[in-house]
């Protein structure tokens, strides 16, 4: 399984999520922000150049900004989400050492 980092210590708004994700599988300048385009990209595929399967390591996590928290952790639910669906995505978040 591919692993993904995504590094939280730079989110400080939604749109730091969304563009750290988009950066790490290569996603198209058009792909939508919202959840729903999200699950579209990861679950149904092709349409970002990484797909699945592969796993998001989230590193410091503990250290994203209060304006890109709750998006971070909707984001790692919505993966959870996906994978209960038996789709083959993990995410793990770490902390800062």
């Amino acid at each position: 399984m591919k692993e993904l980092t995504l590094d939280g210590l730079t989110w400080n708004t939604r749109d730091d999520v969304y563009d750290a994700f988009f950066a790490v599988v290569g996603a198209p300048s058009w792909h939508g922000r919202n959840f729903d385009a999200l699950n579209d990209s990861i679950a149904t595929g092709q349409i970002n150049q990484i797909e699945l399967p592969y796993r998001l390591v989230i590193k410091n996590y503990d250290a994203i900004g209060a304006g890109a928290k709750l998006m971070a952790s909707d984001f790692v639910d919505l993966i959870n989400e996906i994978a209960a669906r038996g789709f083959p995505v993990e995410v793990r978040t770490e902390t800062s050492e």
